[in-house]
């Protein structure tokens, strides 16, 4: 599981490199993933400001990415956006199908945001993987009263709401269940669905981050794994050293994509 960690690269504060790859392109090679719209319009600023052409860059999220592979293999590709979401969560809710402890309670307009953040922040953080959500259950068990309760909490109602929530769509849940998809299906394709969705793609760069959330990770981690391409986390200056230091353990999972909900 090492050799994953290795083969993603850090590179920190030097996205001035990337830039230095522009050139004239029948077709990209390198994918830029930007998770915020902002940074991949103002990498392509630089670029236009420095008269370079962008042709060898497709600039996209990991979305975009997930979307391109699943289309490719013809597997569904559609996911619900936020306001169904909460529209779910609010029928999760009135079923009872969602227990919120009352210490994370709000008012009763407002629960279905709660329930809606706390299971996004905890599949940023888990990408609801067994491994993963098994160190939370041990983290938590290990903190001072009150606070191992709380965090027991916030993982249970997670679980739940994501659980409640597909029950209650064939589609997608979220953008990020998108990615999770593609991630087990470059897994047992052996890259070969990458292939398919970007036959041309030599290289694939994350930038303007300071953090790698997990279903980023899953994904960047079986890229390396199962495709050609050079794999490559351009950090930013000041957490980029905790970042090159953190992420071969946040790599270092067993079947990139897997969920806990097929085993409980």
């Amino acid at each position: 599981m090492g050799e994953r960690g290795a083969a993603v690269a850090v590179r920190v504060g030097a996205v001035s490199s990337l830039l230095g790859r522009a050139s004239a392109a029948a077709e990209p090679t390198e994918l830029v993933v930007a998770p915020v719209e902002l940074h991949r319009r103002n990498l392509q600023r630089r670029l236009r400001e420095a008269r370079a052409p962008k042709d060898a860059f497709a600039f996209v999220d990991a979305p975009a990415v997930a979307k391109a592979v699943l289309d490719a293999a013809g597997e569904r590709s559609r996911p619900i956006d936020r306001i169904d979401r909460l529209s779910l969560c609010r029928s999760a809710l009135a079923a009872d199908a969602v227990d919120v402890p009352r210490r994370l309670r709000g008012d009763a307009e407002g629960m279905p945001q709660v329930v809606e953040q706390v299971r996004g922040e905890v599949e940023s953080v888990t990408n609801f993987h067994p491994a993963r959500v098994e160190a939370f259950e041990a983290t938590a068990d290990g903190l001072y009263e009150p606070v191992d309760a709380d965090a027991r909490d916030v993982l249970d109602v997670a679980l739940d709401a994501e659980r409640a929530l597909r029950e209650r769509t064939p589609k997608a849940v979220s953008d990020t269940a998108l990615v999770r998809r593609a991630t087990r299906l470059l897994a047992a394709t052996a890259g070969e669905a990458w292939t398919d969705a970007y036959p041309n793609i030599e290289r694939v760069s994350l930038v303007g981050v300071s953090s790698v959330s997990a279903p980023q990770a899953d994904l960047l981690g079986v890229l390396a794994d199962e495709t050609d391409a050079a794999v490559t986390v351009y950090a930013r200056r000041g957490t980029g050293s905790y970042l090159e230091a953190r992420l071969p353990s946040l790599l270092d999972v067993a079947e990139p994509g897997a969920e806990v909900f097929e085993r409980r």
